[in-house]
């Protein structure tokens, strides 16, 4: 047995469990413990589960599944994208034309401060991303080229290395600079083949038409309205002060003026603006919702072309491990000083049994797991690949992490340093 091996018994139908005491023990056979905290499992809408699996059995059975865009959709986001306008606008004419400008001055103020809320967002780039170069990672480099041919997109701009689960193509500024983002975590667990496929992935998903970046901004700047109105747990710290009364000591919470301010703000902007934000969120999505998922069942198919359905398949799954190869490193910035980060996340995805990689990939399946919110769950996209399968195929795929070498330690250092 490997070290930490341990060999035990199900207390349900006395099979023996052959097991990591790193990980959880469970059985295989009757799937006891598979699950220790069902509580995490959310629910979800009975509409969208219905729509799921009839989405599922017209894509099984070789139907056509219908568009893969909705237009109500678009036209709903249209009004979030155009409020700055005639914000900034408004607030200027007011400024302009009206008098007595005292009275103006306010009014303006508000008009301005729904363009600001309302603002497009530009993304950049994460806190700790590190540029790899082409010098670097020529072989990298060389796989992204074949690939931009073959799916028939311009090359990436770039690729940066962070220690985040992430691997995804974000456009970058102002320029809109497609820029590949490496999480280590997940790259690290990854098999050649598997890393393949999700370059793949990652390409075609960035292949997003005038009606998914129109949808995906009003998406992004209502999460973020959201985000701001809801209260959260810092709306409800305050100052943790040591008290004596009648000879017992104890902790109260003490809030300062601007904490209670800022707290009350919250709760009345949730009140006021919450409710109709997460309406208006919830009603994009429902909208959106077949349609999203037909197209990533499309990119998977696309990406099973190129790489094999088993493979494509299994790296959906592999990406499940990311988190526990995330704790890993997380462990080693805090509590190994002395040692080397990149070599704990290396020796903890080459060290995960496989034993616990079939039981995340059960419990995913139990929680409905998914990618994105957007996404069909991953045991629907797994179970359509591999009932559709297709060659796998031999590619040049990104095997060695020595070109990453550079960017990972830099990344692990700034995670340090965040620490």
């Amino acid at each position: 047995m490997t070290m930490g091996s341990v060999l035990a018994q199900c207390p349900d139908c006395g099979r023996d469990l052959p097991g990591d005491r790193r990980y959880v023990m469970w059985c295989r056979a009757c799937e006891w413990n598979v699950d220790p905290t069902p509580a995490v499992r959310s629910e979800e809408p009975a509409w969208r589960l219905v729509r799921e699996q009839k989405l599922m059995d017209a894509l099984a059975n070789g139907r056509v599944a219908g568009p893969e865009r909705s237009v109500g959709a678009f036209l709903l986001s249209l009004p979030v994208l155009l409020v700055p306008l005639p914000g900034l606008l408004g607030g200027l004419a007011l400024l302009a034309f009206y008098r007595p400008l005292w009275f103006s001055i306010p009014f303006a103020a508000i008009a301005f401060t729904i363009t600001a809320i309302f603002r497009p967002r530009i993304k950049r780039l994460p806190e700790g991303a590190h540029a790899v170069t082409r010098e670097q990672a020529p072989q990298l480099y060389d796989v992204l080229d074949r690939l931009a041919t073959e799916t028939g997109t311009p090359k990436l701009a770039g690729v940066t290395v962070t220690t985040e689960p992430h691997i995804a193509i974000d456009r970058i500024g102002w320029r809109f600079r497609r820029v590949l983002q490496l999480g280590l975590p997940t790259w690290t667990v990854l098999a050649a083949q598997e890393r393949y496929a999700v370059l793949a992935h990652a390409i075609y998903d960035d292949q997003r038409g005038t009606h998914d970046r129109v949808l995906g901004a009003a998406q992004h700047i209502l999460s973020e309205l959201n985000a701001t109105v809801q209260p959260g747990a810092l709306d409800e710290a305050g100052e943790w002060t040591l008290r004596r009364s009648e000879g017992v000591d104890y902790i109260a919470n003490y809030s300062t003026g601007d904490q209670i301010l800022h707290g009350y703000l919250v709760k009345i902007g949730n009140a006021v603006f919450g409710t109709p934000i997460r309406w208006y969120r919830r009603l994009l999505l429902k909208l959106d919702l077949t349609g999203r998922q037909r197209r990533e069942y499309a990119i998977d198919r696309r990406v099973a072309e190129l790489a094999g359905s088993e493979p494509t398949a299994r790296s959906l799954e592999r990406v499940l491990l990311a988190g526990t190869c995330y704790r890993a490193l997380e462990r080693a910035v805090r509590f190994e000083r002395g040692g080397d980060p990149l070599e704990v996340l290396r020796r903890t995805a080459a060290e995960i049994p496989e034993h616990e990689f079939v039981r995340q990939v059960r419990v995913d399946q139990l929680r409905n797991g998914r990618a994105d919110a957007d996404h069909p769950p991953t045991w629907r996209r797994t179970h359509l690949l591999r009932g559709n399968p297709t060659p796998t195929t031999s590619v040049h795929a990104p095997a060695k992490d020595d070109e990453l070498t550079v960017a990972a330690r830099a990344a692990t250092a700034d995670l340090r340093g965040r620490d």
